[in-house]
C-alpha cells in the first residue's frame, strides 16, 4: 500500500497541477490516519491533508523551502507497522542519467535512516529521498525523521538542480 500512495503523490508531482484540478469537485476525501495527526499536532508542526497524506513545507536554511509528506497508510510486516516519510529532490526528462544514478547510490550507502529512490513515467522521473517510521511514532520521533528526510532532500535538490522547485 506504501508504494501506491507513494506513486500517487509522484504521479500528481510529476503531472502537475492539471491532475489535481481534473479530480472530480465531490471526489470522497481518503481517510487520514489519526496517529499522524495527533503526533504533528503535538510536535506542533504546520500541514496540509494532500490527498490523505500530510505535506509540510519545512523553512530551510538561506529562504529555502522544501516539502514533505508523511503517509496516512501503513505497511506491515508481522507485528511492524511502519508508514512513509518522503521528500522530492529532483525531476527530470526521460530516464535519469547515469551520473545521477552513481551519485544516489553512493548516498544510500552514508545513509543512516532512509533511502533514495528514482520513481519513473514514460516522460520523467523524480529523485526522492524516502524514510520508514514507525506507524505509532512518538511526536519527537516522528519530528525527527521527518527533518532528516528533510535535509536530505534539499542538500541534493540544491547540489543537483542549485534550484528550489520542491
Amino acid at each position: 500500500m506504501r508504494r501506491i500512495r507513494v506513486a500517487h503523490a509522484i504521479v500528481l508531482l510529476l503531472t502537475g497541477p492539471a491532475a489535481i484540478a481534473a479530480e472530480p469537485a465531490d471526489a470522497p476525501a481518503r481517510a487520514v490516519d489519526p496517529r499522524v495527526e495527533a503526533a504533528l499536532s503535538a510536535a506542533k508542526l504546520a500541514y496540509i491533508v494532500d490527498e490523505g497524506d500530510f505535506r509540510l513545507t519545512y523553512n530551510v536554511d538561506g529562504g529555502r523551502t522544501q516539502l514533505v509528506w508523511v503517509a496516512s497508510g501503513t505497511a506491515k510486516l508481522d507485528q511492524l507497522e511502519i508508514r512513509d516519510v518522503w521528500s522530492v529532490a529532483s525531476r527530470g526528462k526521460g530516464e535519469p542519467p547515469p551520473e545521477i544514478a552513481a551519485l544516489l547510490l553512493r548516498e544510500n550507502a552514508r545513509m543512516i535512516l532512509g533511502a533514495w529512490q528514482v520513481n519513473q513515467n514514460a516522460e520523467e522521473y523524480l529523485v526522492v529521498f524516502s524514510a520508514p517510521v514507525s506507524a505509532t511514532a512518538d511526536p519527537d520521533t516522528l519530528q525527527e525523521v521527518i527533518e532528516v528526510v528533510m535535509l536530505s532532500a534539499d542538500r541534493i535538490e540544491q547540489q543537483l538542480t542549485g534550484k528550489d522547485e520542491f
